[in-house]
């Protein structure tokens, strides 16, 4: 009995050391997407973003991979400013859900618009990373 003990908290601590393992991984591919708005990284953007990503944006616009790309390239959407405060990650195979509050300073045709936002993202696996599946947010 001793031993089927041992055994089954061993499986419980390795569920929750990968569990945290992939909190980290994703809270930095969450980082790195925000810092690559802001920088206009395109080719992380490449890289975080699924091919078939869903960008809904708090007024309704969606964007699809190709758009979140080229609307930072050619300056039709300038992030100046994307600070976030992760409020909770939540995980289901090798699914997440990221729900973040953020104050967004961004120029939208070079129109600047100030906003707080409530941004919930879905990230999936790709080849042992992290990518972007899904994103939406809402004004607060």
């Amino acid at each position: 009995m001793r031993y089927l003990v041992t055994i089954v908290l061993l499986f419980v601590s390795i569920g929750a050391f990968a569990q945290k393992e992939d909190s980290v991984s994703l809270t930095r591919a969450i980082h790195a997407f925000n810092k690559a708005l802001v920088t206009k990284d395109t080719v992380s953007l490449n890289w975080l973003l699924r091919d078939d990503v869903r960008y809904y944006h708090s007024n309704g616009w969606l964007e699809l991979k190709r758009d979140v790309i080229e609307d930072l390239y050619n300056g039709k959407l300038t992030y100046n400013q994307l600070n976030a405060t992760l409020q909770g990650i939540r995980f289901t195979g090798s699914i997440a859900q990221a729900r973040m509050v953020a104050d967004v300073d961004v120029a939208l045709n070079g129109k600047p618009i100030q906003l707080k936002l409530q941004i919930v993202q879905v990230w999936t696996r790709k080849d042992g990373r992290w990518v972007m599946y899904s994103r939406h947010s809402e004004r607060i």
